[in-house]
């Protein structure tokens, strides 16, 4: 009995914990799949939610985001009808749609649609039986804002630059708060036709160039609105939307010839605008400069060519005639002068071979610069010119082919701000302006060819997020200096939400101010000074010894607080910042300077300000300077002399170790140089690229610990805990896999 009812207990307490760890087992399932179904809900969930509702009765709409208490208020002027409520999906995510019709002009079919998983509304305004001599309406046309935001948007000039207040344009408008709540509102189709409208205050209008009546059936102009916490975030939502909608691929920042290696630039600035040695002539100059940068052992990865390697016409964009030479020192000729394009070949003077048999001999790929098309030129008779703009496919086609069999691997669109503004057609059809860049687009690609954009107004750089292809575009004047750098780094936004890389311009090598600012744009690098007036060093600085550039992943741009102190106007220093991301392992460079409205040296960021979260040490490799800031700190200091700073703010990883990178290079840790960087308790492991001819880097980094590596010779400074390590270029392969140990 005993025996039996042991056996019986036994059987009992197996089955029962059986059925008990089943039951462990789906309640452990059924707890994952909850919390995965949360994960997923909360990954869902956009930044802030927003509300929509309409009145259908008095055509009014309202879209209020409680997380950051904005309310914003419009209306059709109208009743509503036909009022309907749809939910779908769509490239960007699952969304909520409201449609209606206007009551009194029922040729308009509105739609405003906000999305679950992104802080993204978007408007659309219809015209089913189109238009034949009248203005489209606005919308939408919001007629309360929330109170006490300040403004920002580009201006239509010349340069789309950053200004703090709103232009009427096709631009962004942005709009914020002291808090960095922040909204952006702009077009979202037909570019180059649309105009924002409105003081910001009682009237925020988007809509179409009121030059514009004629619309096919059919016709639906669309608009964006994101909000959202913090402005760079705000910015990135909305340039994601746009890059989503138009399948807009930013290229990588090493993607053509331009964005992968350093180069001569021979524009405004350069020492070879219209400019050369007599005695060898234009080509014969640009010879010597390259074999001179051979023999120093400087790198070139290519070479740009101005306006003055084509012939051009004696009249202004304006088409009044102007002088017969450009340049008086230098004979006369269709490429010494000023006017339009009148036949986009090299000119015979100073390529007597052509442009491709130079090219050969230069053995560098080619940039080649284009500008307006003159009233008198040739190319009138054969292709579709409107106003001093091509919009014939053919022409486009004509022109990439002959740079193609030329060996010119980026093609640079100058003076477009011109081409739209002295062209009522392009301002007044919707189709104009789309000839011009799709069919520049087309060819190009169709050619391998990349193109830039240079004084692009900001339509110009919303149109570009049609084009995968446009990879660089001109953010600032011309010749760079430090009183463009203001204007470059906020223009630099703009360019890199539409997929864009900035250009800074040419600047002369010896300007080490410029060259960081240039290089942490992660856009294009080059500089234009003649023979024997180049500093090597400077240049080393930048980019490898094959010239491959060593740059961040995203571009310089301003942090938050500057938009917030520029538009109250406290005259602080302006401080921007960029990074590096290896694996989780983040590494960020803070440039910080003074322009002419900076009244004060004194200047602080947050450690939170430019997305480092652990304890991070900030280095000035300039001065050799160093301190160590806590998990959720800030950094204060004074501009020197100089009026310029550049930091490199490092982790303390797990290892004991903030890793600062290369010795040599302004971005330290840019990944044409530090491809891996990992971390774990008492080691770090660093993967080190090097060009061909490069036998030895200098590593940099902090730790109180101490500190040892089996490869390469290593100091360590006891009182500033900085230490370096020289390695060694590997027998074989381009990479040295380095490990540091602490203790």
């Amino acid at each position: 009995m005993t025996n039996s009812g042991n056996l019986s207990h036994s059987r009992l307490y197996n089955a029962v914990n059986k059925k008990t760890t089943k039951m462990k087992i789906v309640v452990a399932i059924l707890l994952i799949m909850i919390l995965s179904a949360m994960k997923l809900s909360l990954l869902a969930q956009p930044t802030v939610a927003i509300n929509v509702q309409v009145d259908s009765k008095t055509g009014s709409y309202t879209i209020n985001v409680p997380g950051i208490n904005w309310t914003m208020v419009g209306s059709i002027g109208q009743r509503m009808q036909k009022l309907k409520r749809e939910k779908g999906k769509d490239a960007i995510g699952e969304y909520t749609s409201l449609s209606f019709q206007w009551e009194t002009n029922n040729q308009y079919i509105g739609k405003i649609l906000w999305y679950a998983s992104s802080p993204v509304v978007m408007f659309s305004l219809s015209t089913p039986k189109g238009a034949t001599d009248q203005s489209m309406d606005a919308f939408p046309d919001f007629t309360r804002m929330p109170d006490s935001l300040h403004h920002f948007s580009y201006h239509n000039r010349i340069f789309p630059l950053a200004q703090f207040f709103l232009e009427e344009t096709s631009t962004p408008w942005l709009f914020f708060n002291d808090k960095k709540d922040a909204c952006i509102i702009s077009p979202a189709s037909d570019f180059m036709v649309s105009l924002m409208t409105g003081n910001g205050i009682t009237h925020v209008r988007s809509g179409l160039n009121p030059e514009v009546k004629k619309l096919p059936t059919d016709f639906t102009h669309n608009t964006i609105l994101v909000l959202n916490k913090g402005i760079r975030a705000t910015w990135d939502e909305w340039g994601s939307a746009l890059r989503t909608i138009y399948n807009r691929k930013r290229p990588a920042n090493d993607a053509d010839v331009v964005l992968k290696y350093f180069g001569i630039w021979t524009d405004v600035g350069g020492d070879y605008y219209y400019n050369y040695d007599t005695a060898k002539g234009y080509s014969g100059t640009l010879l010597a400069l390259r074999e001179h940068y051979q023999k120093e052992d400087i790198p070139l990865g290519y070479m740009q060519l101005d306006s003055w390697w084509y012939q051009k016409s004696t009249n202004n964009v304006y088409g009044i005639k102007g002088a017969d030479k450009k340049k008086t020192e230098f004979p006369a000729g269709p490429w010494n002068r000023s006017g339009g394009l009148m036949e986009y070949k090299a000119d015979t003077f100073l390529f007597p071979g052509g442009l491709a048999k130079f090219q050969r001999k230069l053995g560098l790929p080619l940039v080649t610069h284009n500008r307006w098309i003159d009233s008198t030129s040739p190319y009138h008779k054969r292709f579709k010119i409107s106003g001093i703009g091509a919009i014939d496919p053919a022409f486009w086609k004509e022109i990439m082919g002959y740079l193609k069999n030329s060996g010119v691997a980026v093609y640079e669109q100058d003076w477009i701000n011109y081409i739209y503004t002295n062209n009522p057609e392009m301002i007044s059809d919707i189709n104009v302006g789309n000839a011009f860049t799709d069919h520049m687009a087309k060819a190009a690609l169709d050619n391998g060819i990349s193109m830039q954009y240079c004084m692009g107004l900001p339509r110009y750089f919303m149109q570009g997020v049609k084009y995968n292809n446009l990879t660089t575009i001109r953010t600032a004047g011309d010749r760079f200096m430090p009183k463009r750098w203001m204007y470059f780094l906020f223009t630099s936004q703009l360019a890199y939400e539409m997929g864009i890389w900035p250009w800074s311009d040419v600047f002369k090598s010896s300007e080490l101010n410029n060259m960081i600012v240039s290089v942490l744009s992660a856009g294009a690098v080059g500089t234009g000074d003649s023979i024997g007036t180049e500093n090597k060093a400077n240049i080393l600085m930048a980019c490898r010894k094959d010239g491959v550039l060593v740059k961040p992943d995203v571009p310089l741009l301003p942090i938050d607080q500057n938009y917030v102190h520029m538009a109250r106007q406290d005259h602080r220093p302006i401080i921007a910042s960029t990074y590096t991301l290896h694996n989780n392992i983040k590494t960020s460079y803070v440039f910080a300077f003074a322009d002419d409205s900076t009244r004060m040296n004194q200047f602080e960021f947050n450690l939170n300000d430019i997305g480092m979260k652990d304890m991070s040490v900030v280095f000035n490799p300039l001065k050799q300077t160093i301190q160590l800031v806590e998990t959720g700190g800030s950094f204060s200091a004074a501009l020197p002399e100089e009026k310029f700073v550049y930091y490199i703010v490092a982790p303390i990883t797990r290892s004991g170790i903030a890793f600062l990178g290369d010795a040599g290079k302004i971005t330290a840790t840019g990944k044409k140089r530090i491809l891996t960087i990992t971390a774990s308790a008492n080691q770090m492991q660093v993967k080190v690229l090097f060009a061909k001819n490069e036998s030895t880097v200098t590593l940099q980094g902090y730790s109180e610990r101490s500190v040892s590596s089996g490869i390469g010779k290593l100091d360590l400074n006891t009182n500033t805990h900085l230490f370096s390590l020289v390695v060694p270029k590997p027998i074989k392969g381009d990479f040295a896999m380095v490990t540091f140990n602490t203790r």
